[in-house]
């Protein structure tokens, strides 16, 4: 945790501060500070030493998440079980919405369904920062479109999670339904296009989930119009003709994401904040590019479309319980996206070391060249004179 506040952007710290009520004009160390302070009150613990605050915190969210803190166990290895535990419960809370989000990219055109799908698991992984479950995410959903089934078989499909969504917003959430039907619009828009077939399973899901057919109707004229006038800032001012398609598709994605900034389904500030870690390490470019950070930052920490903050008000009682649990998993997951890229990072310059000795070896064991015998001397032509 400690090390994720570190690894926090000045951007991201003024944030913060806002977030926790630290005056955003302090430096980063006094707001890290401040931060640190702030955690260690709503925790009850009268030791400010940051290392201690910090234990104490991933005790505190390690039992509310129902795990049990091992005598003896690291502050490394307890801050791990309360990612991962986060990360599957949140996988099987924010999953039905997923799905249906999914389903609407299966409806739509095939070619827009790498892109679609990409953009889904960047929503995902905000949320479930393991990759071993945000990997078999997108395997799952890839399998879903590749069936292309009809809308009644994809009706019949998601019986399952459009049942889990209507309790979930009965229960404790009742804007989950709301955002899970934002989300599947957003994504549906990707590509710039929202086929007659798309809307009409789109109408079909919101029926299924108790909206009336007003209450569609105004979600796609706010979602539309936040779409298209983020379109006029994502596209390039002097296309050329030959990059126009690639552009267009490329500015379509941008608008999508910069939709989702505004309507709270991303963070943006992780999201550029991750992306940059990786491109700096040298590793591939995210796709699609990242996205400019919300204006109203942390106060959408996980914003509502992403679904983690209904999910953390489940297992929590209050408020401030729950702004504590999303600030510590924040950290957690900044600072677990810069060890697997130095841990990338690490095993490519081993693999490369490897190489570059073996290639080494091979050429000290080679057989030394043979060497050519040596020419005969051939004999002197004659100099044939001719008839003047």
């Amino acid at each position: 945790m400690l090390t994720g506040l570190q690894l926090m952007t000045p951007a991201e710290l003024v944030e913060v501060a806002r977030l926790t009520g630290v005056h955003p004009e302090e430096s980063p160390e006094k707001i890290r500070s401040e931060v640190v302070k702030w955690i260690a009150r709503r925790i009850q613990c009268s030791d400010s030493a940051p290392e201690v605050v910090e234990r104490a915190a991933l005790e505190k969210v390690a039992r509310d998440f129902g795990l049990t803190v091992e005598p003896g166990i690291s502050t490394d290895d307890l801050e791990r079980n309360v990612r991962l535990k986060i990360a599957t419960d949140a996988a099987e809370y924010l999953s039905p919405a997923w799905r249906l989000a999914c389903a609407l990219v299966a409806m739509g055109p095939p070619e827009a369904v790498p892109s679609k799908l990409k953009l889904l698991q960047k929503i995902s992984s905000l949320a479930v920062p393991s990759s071993s479950t945000s990997q078999q995410l997108l395997q799952d959903w890839q399998a879903m479109c590749q069936k292309r089934p009809g809308e009644e078989e994809l009706l019949d499909e998601l019986k399952p999670a459009i049942a889990a969504l209507r309790a979930g917003a009965y229960q404790h959430a009742p804007e989950k339904v709301e955002n899970a039907l934002t989300l599947a619009l957003v994504i549906s828009l990707a590509d710039g296009r929202f086929s007659m077939e798309e809307e009409r399973l789109f109408r079909s899901f919101g029926a299924m989930l108790g909206r009336e057919p007003r209450h569609c109707d105004e979600l796609l004229r706010r979602v539309n119009s936040l779409y298209w006038n983020h379109q006029m800032e994502a596209s390039p001012t002097n296309p050329t003709v030959e990059a126009d398609l690639a552009e267009s598709q490329q500015a379509a994605l941008k608008a999508a994401e910069m939709t989702l900034g505004s309507i709270g389904a991303l963070e943006g500030l992780v999201m550029v904040a991750r992306d940059k870690v990786i491109a700096d390490k040298g590793g591939p470019t995210p796709e699609p590019a990242p996205l400019p950070a919300p204006k109203s930052g942390w106060g959408k920490l996980f914003g509502s479309l992403s679904g983690m903050k209904q999910f953390v008000q489940t297992r929590v009682a209050t408020e401030d319980q729950s702004l504590l649990v999303r600030l510590i998993y924040l950290a957690i997951v900044r600072q677990h996206t810069q060890a697997l890229v130095e841990r990338d990072a690490r095993a490519l310059e081993a693999e490369q070391l490897a190489a570059q000795q073996q290639a080494e070896a091979v050429r000290a064991q080679a057989p030394p060249p043979e060497v050519a015998p040596a020419a005969t001397a051939a004999a002197p032509r004659r100099a044939i004179k001719l008839d003047p």
